[in-house]
């Protein structure tokens, strides 16, 4: 039970009338007892307003807390991928022809590995594209394709990878969609 549930039983229980007390006392003046009863009632609302705002108050830490500790865990995660990008960056800035070009590239595709799987663990995931059928809730046609051999309203071509978390579309997929040259007909 809450504290605003306890102090409303309280209030409620302890502010019971008993009608011997009132027998015995021949009544109470009724303009009094509207008064007594009015400020009970207001303390008793100016209470569940102050519990309400406290309330409001702890949700919006809370909030805030669980905020936190999330950009927290991801960048944590994170670090060992800005670690690694320094690493191949020290590696290029060093003296000029002393590196593999190879290498670098192999230890980018590491950390572009390494990356990916992170952001798949806090649910991110890159939407199909290439070769499926042009979807306007996950695609964003920037261009039409007609020199393609696939069906016509197939994605051709990705131009910058889309990304869905859970079921909402963080960023759609730019494509080229394949398509006629036919301005219509029927004029």
């Amino acid at each position: 039970m809450s504290e605003t549930e306890e102090r409303a039983d309280e209030q409620t229980t302890g502010d019971e009338i008993d009608p011997k007390d009132e027998a015995q006392t021949g009544g109470a003046d009724p303009a009094a007892e509207e008064g007594d009863e009015s400020a009970r009632l207001e303390g008793q609302l100016r209470r569940s307003m102050a519990d309400l705002a406290n309330l409001r108050k702890r949700m919006h830490k809370e909030v805030d807390d669980a905020r936190r500790r999330a950009v927290e865990g991801m960048s944590a995660e994170l670090l060992p991928v800005l670690d690694n990008f320094h690493l191949a960056l020290g590696v290029t800035e060093g003296e000029a022809g002393t590196y593999d070009p190879a290498t670098v590239v192999e230890g980018l595709r590491m950390v572009k590995s390494l990356l990916e799987s992170v952001l798949e663990r806090h649910g991110l995931k890159e939407i199909p594209a290439k070769g499926e059928p042009f979807d306007p809730n996950r695609h964003e046609a920037v261009g039409v394709d007609t020199e393609s051999d696939c069906d016509e309203g197939v994605v051709t071509q990705v131009m910058q990878r889309g990304y869905t978390i859970g079921d909402k579309v963080l960023r759609a997929t730019r494509v080229l969609v394949r398509g006629s040259t036919d301005e219509g007909s029927g004029g």
